[in-house]
């Protein structure tokens, strides 16, 4: 049950970058064409494309960390014996959800201080902006949490059981 909810999060996660990547590729396309045919650029184009990257890149580090890759270096972590490994991972992952409660508070009150504040072109509070952080780490404590109780499996090994 926890584990077919995880991956709906996931799924409607993964569905939601992919929408804003698309959203992104249209509108900056439309900026080109209407800036070379049309010799005019709407206001409004560059901050919502700007919008939109920073969920992607936020959102994509929860996915990144769920899935396990994120850039990392392995060379000296590989060469040691397994139990070193096991440990170094649970320390990387531990690390991961400090981080992930960093942003939820810190991102929260940033946000929160932005609702005042303006996007030049959108009309829309920048707190919509820097929402994105602790939304993500939100994201990235709930994915690590479920996965320290063992509640969930991953992405690939769900999808092969399907």
């Amino acid at each position: 049950m926890t584990n077919k909810v995880l991956l709906t999060v996931r799924k409607l996660t993964e569905s939601f970058v992919l929408l804003m990547i698309v959203l992104m590729t249209i509108i900056i396309s439309y900026q080109v064409i209407s800036r070379f045919v049309f010799n005019y650029t709407p206001s409004w184009i560059q901050p919502l494309s700007l919008l939109f990257m920073v969920w992607v890149g936020f959102l994509g580090i929860a996915i990144g960390i769920q899935d396990n890759s994120h850039i990392k270096i392995n060379f000296f972590v590989s060469k040691m014996p397994d139990n070193i490994q096991r440990l170094l991972h649970l320390f990387q992952r531990v690390v991961a959800i400090l981080f992930g409660l960093f942003m939820v508070v810190e991102g929260g009150k940033f946000s929160y201080n932005m609702i005042d504040s303006y996007i030049s072109g959108l009309n829309m509070p920048s707190a919509i902006l820097y929402a994105a952080v602790p939304v993500a780490g939100v994201l990235v404590i709930v994915y690590l949490l479920f996965e320290f109780l063992g509640k969930w499996k991953g992405i690939n090994e769900e999808s092969e059981g399907e």
